[in-house]
């Protein structure tokens, strides 16, 4: 054990090891379960359950996907009020999604194109045909990827076409004249 200096009106452990244990103590029984075995093999927790589940009612609960699988969280979002159930998402590290349904269902639409990063999207006001998308994440996080430049659809994410700027590395917001 090191020596410790000699300091008035303080407490000292014996060892580390008891300074340790002083200082967790009051944290020890939070969280802590106790566990009681019914049989050698068998260990149960002690908590009580509320009453018997009904094993029917739950085998008609059917699970569903929140959102597009594996899509990450969503970075830029744009639709047009021309079709109030069409919505274009774009995440970081997975592309650009399309909804036909409001959300209920996704698909990926740039796959054969482009992906990664998505910072920025916006659908034409003129013409919800034409979608632009702008890659790489703008906040500033310790782990944001760049993007790919700009891209253009129109015929509402069925093909895409680079338009540049592959060098900015980071769009976060791409904006759309109203009629031009």
């Amino acid at each position: 054990m090191d020596p410790l200096p000699e300091i008035p009106n303080v407490i000292r452990p014996q060892s580390r090891a008891a300074l340790f244990a002083a200082l967790l103590s009051p944290f020890a029984a939070l969280g802590a379960q106790r566990i009681t075995p019914t049989t050698a093999n068998d260990v149960r927790p002690s908590i009580p359950l509320a009453g018997a589940v009904d094993s029917a009612a739950l085998a008609t609960l059917k699970y569903r996907e929140l959102g597009p699988f594996r899509g990450g969280r969503s970075a830029a979002v744009a639709g047009s009020a021309a079709r109030p159930n069409e919505y274009y998402m774009g995440t970081p590290g997975g592309g650009v999604f399309k909804t036909l349904d409001g959300g209920q269902s996704w698909a990926p639409v740039t796959d054969k194109y482009f992906g990664g990063t998505i910072g920025g999207i916006a659908v034409s006001p003129s013409n919800p045909d034409i979608v632009y998308v702008g890659g790489g994440e703008g906040p500033i996080r310790g782990n944001v990827s760049h993007g790919e430049g700009v891209w253009k659809s129109a015929d509402a994410g069925k093909t895409w076409q680079p338009l540049g700027l592959e060098l900015t590395r980071q769009i976060s917001r791409v904006r759309v004249h109203p009629t031009n």
